[in-house]
């Protein structure tokens, strides 16, 4: 990550949960180029004020801000590297498909 991102003390814990979440997804399905991509969103919702990070689940969140940069890129498009459908993303995050959706 090119620069420290400054993460307010009362969610840095809710910060790095999700993190570790997607961290784990990309190191499976993706690369590190998702997994900066991913932290910047995550770090952008840990400073909106209020925080929507405040309410839900680290899992949820974790999978909408992969399904949210996903669909940006195309990642369900097979002739695309990576490469990862919609299913086996919420899959990994332990959600339905209709709750990840909604969230991202």
């Amino acid at each position: 990550m090119p620069r420290a991102q400054k993460i307010p003390g009362a969610l840095a814990e809710k910060f790095a949960a999700i993190t570790a979440l997607t961290d784990a997804f990309c190191e499976k399905h993706l690369n590190d180029e998702y997994r900066v991509l991913i932290h910047r969103v995550v770090g952008s919702l840990a400073r909106k004020r209020p925080s929507p990070l405040l309410k839900g689940k680290e899992n949820v969140w974790a999978a909408a801000a992969v399904h949210a940069i996903g669909r940006i890129n195309f990642l369900d498009d097979p002739s695309q590297v990576p490469h990862c459908k919609p299913k086996i993303l919420f899959e990994f995050f332990g959600i339905a498909e209709s709750t990840g959706q909604n969230k991202s």
